[in-house]
């Protein structure tokens, strides 16, 4: 099985995750003025350095306007004060990147330093994505971690802390996981231009527990069964499927497998 190289564009990896299972599923109603909802597969998570990469089918920065092919929604950087480039802010659809209301509960973010190198890197995502990708990671990568005591912590906005949106090498289901490398500047992501250059990941960096964290969570990342789930933005910034809903979706799907 063939992951993709960080930072290129994405190409489509088959395996069902061992545990949990599932795929987005057919497409259904969708909320937000008609947007679809599902019909995500395991087959293309992967998406690339650019915000608005991993949606099937659908190219270019930005997710405005998008629909929700994997149910989840896209991260947000954008706290309290002000980050990024024009494509990063859809607050007005999305929320805050401190939105409660979000398919999985408020973002969090968990860190896992190298133990070899002393390479960092960060998983933004919601709050139940990121609590199981920790332990996932845990258990396949803990020989190349300094640390496998790791708790995600609250994320309030790149204007506060990181990760940053120029530090993220890799996004996944519709850009609604980042995965960053501390000290990484990727000036590209500001520009509106698709076909900037990516600043080169450096290579005096752990590669071992890049790959492992890497195919971790494209293997293992939770996906939500077609019609499990309906999302209802509404304004942009409202779900009625909240934390317990899809922590009950991922304990059910995991039960079946």
């Amino acid at each position: 099985m063939f992951v993709p190289f960080i930072s290129e564009p994405s190409v489509e990896r088959r395996k069902l995750w061992r545990r949990k299972g599932g795929g987005g599923g057919g497409r259904g109603g969708g909320g937000g003025g008609g947007r679809t909802t599902g019909g995500g597969t395991r087959d293309n998570v992967y998406g690339s350095t650019a915000y608005g990469s991993g949606y099937p089918g659908t190219t270019g920065r930005g997710v405005a306007g998008r629909g929700f092919p994997f149910f989840f929604w896209p991260v947000a950087f954008v706290g309290a004060g002000s980050y990024g480039g024009v494509h990063h802010y859809q607050n007005s659809e999305y929320g805050r990147a401190d939105n409660s209301t979000r398919p999985g509960g408020a973002q969090v973010t968990a860190t896992f330093t190298s133990s070899s190198q002393g390479t960092t890197f960060r998983i933004l995502s919601d709050n139940t994505t990121v609590v199981s990708l920790v332990e996932s990671i845990q258990g396949n990568c803990s020989s190349s971690l300094q640390s496998t005591d790791i708790s995600p912590s609250p994320y309030v906005g790149a204007d506060q802390g990181p990760p940053l949106p120029e530090q993220v090498i890799q996004y996944y289901r519709a850009s609604s996981v980042a995965l960053s490398l501390d000290g990484y500047n990727n000036s590209a992501v500001f520009t509106e231009d698709d076909n900037a250059a990516d600043t080169p990941i450096p290579t005096n960096i752990d590669t071992t527990l890049l790959t492992c964290m890497n195919a971790t969570i494209g293997n293992e990342v939770p996906l939500v069964e077609s019609g499990a789930a309906s999302l209802s933005p509404g304004s942009g910034i409202h779900s009625n499927v909240g934390l317990l809903g899809i922590a009950g979706m991922v304990w059910l799907l995991s039960s079946m497998v």
